[in-house]
């Protein structure tokens, strides 16, 4: 009895060719799944971690992106009203993507947390507050007047993953987050609480996994902290702007530098012809933003009316440390047509992203715009405000690429 034909072997399909697989890569649209890709198999990640691949992305070519650039921002949607019950567990957090994906300033893409993690429910009512180095990305989660209930996620959306730290101390509830060093594969983050007239605050370290002994630094001069006003790490210091309650015009900024148990604290006068007479202390929030100038510097970004200056503080060797204004733009020409007799135009700073040279700015009643400060564009983004948890989102693929594991 002859026996049944058996089917033919299938084909084994030739493989592709280098450049026609970089090609395909390169297609792939966004920085999330670039990253996924690379952990897929070792002959993708060697192609995608080539010197190569991320010029041909820097170039634009077939559609891709720039994997060192402002991708977009974190935001707590706010848009819906909602009953005050718990409310913290029904403003979700969001990504407002910016770039080539954004076909039209007046309808940007929004993007649910869920497109970069997996497991969102745990992050119900977290906001984010900060980002750092190789991607990473802190949310936090304070549950009303609860004096224990403060929670932290340190999440990398690129690569998909979130760690959630250890609980803080009772009675410890963070007004800020800065990361003080953040590279994708470690960080070191400072949570501060202003507690009337000092600092307290907690360093974390993912080398450690736990939060070192408490910190306190004493303000001179009877100084108060803008705590809304988002701090700078500069040569190993941490950089608020502040002022004096008997003074509220006078606004200044300080440096503290973590030393265990007592930090040390500094002040620095800003420049007197910096237009800070027109504006109160609890204004400097939305007037004012301290950064790293690309000069190695501490920068000053101020916004007065419709003038937006940037000032150095540069070394001097006769008088110490000094103000020079190297920038001053006027905005005006660039924002929509408005009439001045009907509203008062009120401009204030939203975010600024060092990296991209990027500043947000809101303008009431017309929304929020993106200003680049290097080629003086300003672009429309949207009608809304987030003024209170805008966290800039810069994508860095070398650094995620290089501090992932060993396939």
């Amino acid at each position: 009895m002859s026996s049944s034909p058996q089917p033919d072997a299938p084909l084994p399909l030739p493989a592709l060719p280098a450049d026609l697989q970089v090609e395909i890569l390169s297609r792939v649209g966004d920085p999330v799944s670039v990253v996924r890709c690379a952990a897929t198999c070792k002959a993708w990640r060697r192609l995608i971690q080539a010197p190569s691949f991320l010029t041909h992305l820097r170039r634009g070519g077939a559609g891709g992106f720039d994997p060192s650039s402002l991708l977009g921002f974190f935001f707590r949607d706010t848009s819906q009203r909602l009953p005050r019950r718990r409310l913290y567990r029904r403003r979700p957090t969001r990504f407002l993507l910016l770039g080539p994906s954004q076909s039209r300033p007046s309808s940007p893409v929004v993007l649910p947390l869920s497109r970069f993690l997996a497991t969102t429910g745990d992050l119900d009512g977290f906001a984010p507050v900060a980002s750092g180095g190789g991607g990473l990305v802190a949310l936090c989660r304070i549950l009303g007047a609860s004096r224990d209930a403060a929670r932290i996620c340190v999440c990398n959306p690129l690569a998909g993953t979130s760690t959630f730290l250890p609980p803080l101390p009772p009675l410890f509830v963070p007004d800020k987050i800065i990361f003080l060093e953040a590279d994708g594969s470690s960080f070191r983050l400072l949570a501060v609480m202003d507690d009337q007239r000092e600092f307290v605050m907690r360093v974390f370290s993912s080398q450690t996994g736990v939060w070192d002994a408490t910190i306190a630094a004493e303000l001179p001069d009877n100084m108060v902290i803008i705590v809304s006003s988002p701090a700078v790490v500069h040569r190993g210091a941490v950089h608020w702007i502040c002022g004096t309650p008997a003074l509220p015009n006078a606004v200044h900024a300080v440096a503290v530098r973590l030393t265990q148990p007592v930090a040390s604290v500094s002040r620095i006068d800003l420049p007197p012809c910096a237009g800070f007479g027109f504006h109160r202390l609890t204004e400097a929030s939305r007037a004012v933003r301290l950064a790293n100038s690309v000069q190695g510097t501490l920068s000053l970004v101020l916004v007065d009316e419709l003038v937006l200056s940037i000032w150095n503080l540069e070394e001097s060797s006769a008088d110490g440390k000094r103000w020079s204004c190297c920038k001053a733009i006027y905005l005006m020409p660039m924002l929509p047509p408005i009439n001045f007799s009907c509203r008062k135009v009120e401009l204030s700073i939203q975010g600024l992203c060092e990296k991209s040279c990027s500043l947000f700015l809101h303008l009431v009643g017309e929304g929020l715009f993106m200003f680049n400060i290097k080629t003086k564009k300003l672009v429309k983004v949207c009608k809304g405000n987030f003024a209170k948890y805008l966290c800039p989102y810069v994508t860095d693929i070398g650094s995620c690429l290089a501090a992932m594991k060993k396939i």
